[in-house]
């Protein structure tokens, strides 16, 4: 089932016992959403994540993901099906001193860099504008209240709406309650936690 961004408003103005928004409105529910999505977003960057094919530039090592991306997540294969195995800038300096200008029509190996999330490296150098498969972080799409849905899976429902309580209960206005307020945000990263080590626990099994 997708929630609907009026269901959603519902929602929130049950649980803060507010349903006419004599305290908290509509706008200012759906600006603390939008807070919701992309602190969601920094923790949980595979909340947003994307899979596309990559027309990489020719002649350099260094490569950029799409724009509207903010984090690179992994590098997959080559169009071709040919699999990319991932490394260090470390062990490629250590073990092909001249991989930065050694080039070829595949691509081996590639390394994250660790100052630019957006960037990373490729081994050997395109020869030309090849195609890799890659998987990135985009961010948010805008919640508006007349949204279909809140733009990333419904999972992630729950630690949206404690974010957002915890912000209108952290207001200086009628209804504030600052230790609840406080109870919320916690409550925001237990249930990302819960999430990371359920996911750990999932892939561990399918390894096996």
């Amino acid at each position: 089932m997708t929630i609907s961004g009026a269901n959603l408003l519902l929602a929130l103005g049950l649980a803060l016992h507010d349903e006419n928004e004599e305290i908290w409105t509509s706008d200012l529910k759906v600006h603390f959403i939008n807070e919701a999505l992309l602190a969601v977003a920094s923790v949980r960057p595979d909340a947003v994540a994307t899979s596309s094919l990559l027309t990489l530039i020719a002649n350099t090592p260094r490569q950029s993901i799409p724009t509207g991306g903010y984090r690179l997540l992994n590098v997959l294969m080559n169009k071709t099906g040919v699999p990319i195995k991932k490394t260090t800038r470390e062990d490629l300096n250590d073990t092909v001193p001249s991989w930065t200008v050694t080039e070829s029509d595949v691509i081996e190996n590639f390394a994250f860099d660790e100052e630019n999330p957006t960037e990373f490296w490729v081994q050997p150098v395109p020869e030309s504008a090849l195609e890799i498969l890659i998987t990135y972080a985009t961010e948010p799409v805008t919640f508006a209240a007349g949204a279909s849905s809140i733009g990333i899976s419904d999972i992630y429902i729950p630690a949206i709406k404690h974010f957002v309580l915890s912000k209108c209960y952290g207001m200086q206005t009628r209804g504030a309650d600052y230790q609840k307020s406080l109870q919320c945000m916690t409550d925001f990263y237990k249930v990302l936690g819960l999430k990371f080590q359920s996911d750990t626990v999932l892939n561990a099994v399918q390894e096996e």
